[in-house]
């Protein structure tokens, strides 16, 4: 999740310096808008809604442990 969120960072704020001109800076914000809506989409919305549609159930008891090194 770290790269993508870092990617749209760095897509977002490199459109920061033409968002202020008058020919280029509503192309920028609606980029800037789209690129920041569509990660949350993606990150946050689709995969609760595909748990929710497909009733997908978290055991906990059925979770790989990860408290320490593996053998």
């Amino acid at each position: 999740m770290r790269p993508i969120i870092l990617t749209a960072a760095a897509a977002s704020l490199a459109l920061i310096p033409i968002a202020r001109e008058v020919f280029w800076g509503p192309m920028a914000y609606a980029m800037m808008g789209g690129i920041i809506v569509g990660n949350l989409l993606t990150l946050l919305f689709l995969p609760a809604l595909y748990v929710t549609w497909f009733r997908i159930n978290i055991d906990p008891d059925k979770q790989p442990k990860t408290d320490g090194p593996h053998a």
